[in-house]
């Protein structure tokens, strides 16, 4: 059922259709740029191995059967699951799938270089060589975005002598959270379709108030489906709008990314919210779990 008339259903199977060809591309960027991160070190290690058959698992929950059917042969190609093996198989999948897209548009370059962040960072140890692929990767486009930016310097000032300690190592993997969210090894979750943490988002569910303020929702929210979501805020006064402008007063973020989000891990609605907020404006940001804190209040 579609909200009204003209709207397409969020999530729903015509907007899914409408936007499979994007959203495969968005999952091949994504997958063949993990794939290229697990590689930067010129080696898979044993804690990397799980990680990579957590993501290509994950493709087959997001896609039809026709898409899926092409990450099971991936998967397949990462049998048996030792380091040789899965370094050579992770090669093969890398120079076949390659070819299938072109993948150069601007969008394409996001997904891949996040892609890329959760591969270097799935065991949660970053090693000399992957910084120096890492920085390599940094165009001035993608320095765009302050967290890239504070990425890139982490990196830059870490190889300095040749070597990353322990401490450089956790300062780039949080950086990289602010991207992609916590890397495999700390969830044993796949990346893709996480959603990065975002700074200055609201804390203390204490701090929202819902008399007469604006709220915009992004994102597949795990306390039930976003006009139920939208219900639960009119209830108590707030109100609901699907885009975000100056006016909004919260931004509200589900933990999980929507399939339709214009990067795999976040759309159009945050980036917009992060310029503004970068500009001293609103909106606030709130995430999924403090906000079903205060709607239980």
């Amino acid at each position: 059922m579609s909200d009204g008339p003209g709207k397409l259903e969020h999530e729903g199977p015509i907007l899914g259709r409408i936007h499979a060809e994007s959203n495969y591309r968005k999952a091949l960027a994504y997958w063949l740029g993990f794939l290229r991160g697990v590689l930067a070190s010129d080696d898979v290690e044993q804690t990397e191995i799980a990680p990579l058959a957590t993501e290509a698992r994950n493709f087959l929950q997001m896609f039809g059967r026709d898409t899926a059917a092409i990450f099971v042969r991936d998967i397949d190609r990462l049998q048996p699951m030792d380091g040789r093996h899965a370094y050579a198989a992770a090669e093969a999948i890398l120079a076949r799938r390659r070819n299938e897209v072109a993948l150069d548009e601007p969008k394409d370059i996001v997904n891949e270089f996040y892609g890329f962040c959760a591969g270097i960072a799935c065991d949660n140890i970053i090693s000399p060589g992957e910084v120096q692929r890492l920085i390599g990767r940094i165009t001035p486009d993608l320095m765009r975005d302050t967290r890239i930016a504070g990425l890139h310097k982490a990196a830059s000032l870490s190889i300095q002598d040749g070597r990353v300690t322990a401490d450089e190592s956790e300062d780039i993997c949080q950086w990289i959270t602010k991207l992609v969210g916590d890397s495999a090894a700390d969830t044993g979750l796949a990346t893709f379709g996480n959603v990065g943490i975002i700074d200055g988002a609201i804390e203390d569910h204490g701090q929202i108030a819902f008399d007469g303020r604006m709220f915009v929702l992004t994102g597949k929210f795990q306390i039930g489906p976003r006009k139920a979501v939208a219900n639960m805020i009119a209830e108590r006064g707030g109100r609901f709008k699907d885009s975000v402008c100056g006016k909004t007063d919260y931004l509200a973020v589900a933990a999980t990314a929507s399939r339709d989000w214009k990067h795999s891990h976040e759309g159009t609605k945050i980036i917009y919210a992060m310029e503004l907020r970068q500009k001293g404006g609103s909106p606030n940001i709130v995430v999924e779990h403090i906000l079903a804190k205060a709607l239980q209040v």
